[in-house]
């Protein structure tokens, strides 16, 4: 799908490449998922915020894996850029 939305005239030059592409669909995807958060796991926010409040570690391991993850996934959509669907998923 990403491969038909910037073959889109003008869109490629307007995003820049596949990383901001990338970045804008995680961007996007993080806004989407928030009220489906707040809607599943809201209940419990309040004790996430005391958690976070008093547990560093909590904040040192949510930010390694959320870089981890965008690091893993811009890596495998720039490869699939420059390969193929076939390549990337044998």
């Amino acid at each position: 799908e990403n491969k038909k939305l910037m073959e889109t005239p003008g869109l490629k030059e307007r995003i820049g490449g596949v990383g901001n592409q990338f970045a804008l669909t995680t961007i996007m995807g993080f806004f989407l998922s928030i009220p489906v958060v707040l809607v599943k796991e809201g209940s419990r926010m309040g004790e996430f915020i005391e958690l976070a409040k008093t547990t560093p570690a909590l904040w040192v391991n949510m930010l390694a894996s959320g870089l981890w993850f965008y690091g893993y996934n811009e890596l495998a959509t720039m490869t699939l850029k420059k390969t193929g669907a076939v390549t990337q998923s044998v």
